[in-house]
């Protein structure tokens, strides 16, 4: 008898070891998963991170774009620069573009 309960014990001291690595496995399993969520997250921060950094860049750029147009000297130069207008008195010159023009070469 004393035969079969040291067989006996094999068993279960192999199945418990079984059940340890097994366990053990799932638990290493989950930590892998939680280190990859983690590293995907970290990226994810950085891509906002930078994201944040343009937008607040833009929104400077328009604050201050904001400030020229609403300047009280805007609506002469809209109008001079992109109306074609002019004050009593003066004269329009209009400058054509030389790109589109090529010179007569005799």
């Amino acid at each position: 008898m004393a035969g079969k309960s040291s067989g006996v014990q094999r068993w279960l001291i192999l199945g418990a070891i079984l059940v340890v690595l097994v366990v053990a496995g799932l638990i290493g399993r989950g930590v892998w998963r939680q280190i990859a969520h983690l590293r995907h997250l970290l990226a994810t921060e950085a891509e906002l991170r930078a994201q944040i950094q343009y937008e607040q860049t833009r929104q400077q750029q328009l604050e201050q774009e904001l400030r020229h147009v609403s300047s009280p000297d805007y609506p002469e130069e809209w109008a001079r620069r992109y109306g074609g207008m002019v004050l009593p008195g003066e004269v329009l010159l209009v400058v054509p573009d030389s790109a589109g023009t090529t010179p007569n070469q005799p």
